[in-house]
């Protein structure tokens, strides 16, 4: 297996077996599984029922060799961290050492004693996943009361403590994340990771210089919602209605352009005889980003993974590029 440093080198073909390394302790695949769908009832509309799609969702992904799972405790309010728990429980030992476990602290407001807030969270995060470590630990938001240096060495001591292999971010903008990034180095540590929203529909992460600063401070970039919550997939047309709960992103796309970028999605697809899903996210893969593709079920991994083995050429990526959305920030807590 060939390994590189927080993002392929450009031009590689990324498969199963090319791994990237985030901070100093672990290697991951090239892309994730996103599980905010498994358990969450207000955007994704979960029942109980769909628990067994999800099963299949993660042993399809072990089985095509990505096991590799972002959640958090706020994903259905810690049902998608017991989902996880359950469905690795049919798991050898040694299989489950091959799974990569990412979750994330939440921030909420009323949490302002560092480091016992985190600590309390990190340990209720493990007992729901069934483990004793978590490969990735990431604070949610940059929305905490308290400055990210004090955050900065509950994450550290977090690690000293032996509870998590790896911290990281999410939602973190320029400034926020030089900071985090000096605090934890003062403590020896490397930040592993920030994980933001990049896709087609937004990449204001690569056009206000984000992801070259996180590349540059040895940060990987994880990117969530990299099929713009299922505008790239291909399923939707552009005056469709948007699905329910997902109206804010659908309706503040302008058609025309919209139009022409699934277009270019759809040609890519066929010359590359790929879905227009894998081409988004190895489009996302080729501006040096680790993407979370969401999975309900079976069928979505394998199309996920189908953003292997082969690579967009430049040109093919400009032609995306030049459709593509910039998107914003917001005040509240998407910073990055």
């Amino acid at each position: 297996m060939a390994v590189y440093k927080v993002k392929l080198d450009q031009g590689v073909v990324p498969t199963k077996d090319t791994l990237i390394q985030l901070g100093d302790s672990i290697n991951v695949y090239p892309i994730a599984i996103g599980t905010w769908q498994w358990g969450d009832k207000h955007v994704w509309g979960w029942t109980p029922e769909a628990e067994k799609d999800a099963k299949e969702a993660f042993d399809a992904a072990h089985k095509l060799g990505v096991p590799f799972y972002d959640t958090a405790e706020v994903y259905g309010d810690g049902e998608s961290e017991k989902e996880l728990s359950r469905f690795r429980k049919v798991y050898s030992a040694e299989e489950q050492e091959k799974q990569i476990i990412a979750t994330k602290f939440f921030p909420h407001q009323h949490r302002t004693q560092f480091p016992a807030v985190l600590f309390s969270a990190l340990k209720d995060s493990l007992d729901r996943i069934g483990i004793h470590k978590v490969d990735l630990y990431q604070i949610h938001a940059p929305i905490h009361p308290a400055a990210i240096e004090v955050v900065a060495d509950a994450l550290a001591d977090a690690f000293d403590a032996g509870l998590v292999k790896s911290v990281g971010v999410s939602n973190y903008g320029l400034g926020e994340i030089e900071r985090m990034h000096a605090a934890l180095k003062k403590r020896g540590i490397q930040l592993a990771s920030n994980q933001v929203s990049f896709s087609l529909v937004r990449t204001i992460p690569e056009k206000d210089g984000l992801i070259k600063l996180c590349h540059d401070l040895g940060v990987g970039i994880l990117a969530y919602s990299p099929i713009g919550m299922g505008i790239l997939s291909g399923k939707y047309r552009v005056n469709d209605p948007a699905p329910v709960g997902r109206e804010k992103v659908f309706d503040s796309l302008e058609k025309g352009q919209l139009q022409n970028l699934l277009d270019s999605l759809k040609r890519l697809a066929e010359k590359y005889d790929r879905p227009q899903s894998a081409i988004a996210l190895n489009w996302c893969i080729a501006k040096g980003t680790i993407p979370l593709g969401g999975a309900r079920n079976a069928s979505q991994v394998e199309q996920n993974v189908l953003a292997l083995g082969f690579i967009l050429s430049p040109e093919d990526v400009a032609e995306l590029d030049r459709f593509s959305f910039k998107g914003v920030n917001n005040d509240s807590w998407k910073h990055g």
